[in-house]
């Protein structure tokens, strides 16, 4: 079973593009995957938002996401060794 106690993150970024590049690659070598998608200015900072109580300008919109690709442990092997083609 693939869970978040036996994974092992494989990719951090913030690059819409490449983080769909990956996931196309693993799809097509069958590794199974998880990802995590984190909207920076949309975090908690106690009375709202980051987004709420400071805006959002100065921040590039491609950059307001991150996104984070795991795979299972015993796949991390494979999965890095299939991005490096």
């Amino acid at each position: 079973m693939f869970t978040v106690f036996n994974s092992e993150s494989l990719w951090i970024g913030t690059d819409l593009k490449r983080f769909n590049e990956i996931r196309d690659i693993l799809d097509r070598q069958n590794i199974r995957y998880k990802y995590k998608v984190k909207d920076q200015l949309g975090e908690w900072t106690g009375s709202g938002t980051l987004r709420g109580r400071v805006g959002s300008a100065g921040n590039p919109a491609e950059q307001a996401k991150q996104y984070e690709i795991l795979v299972d442990k015993k796949n991390l092997e494979q999965a890095l060794f299939v991005l490096q083609k």
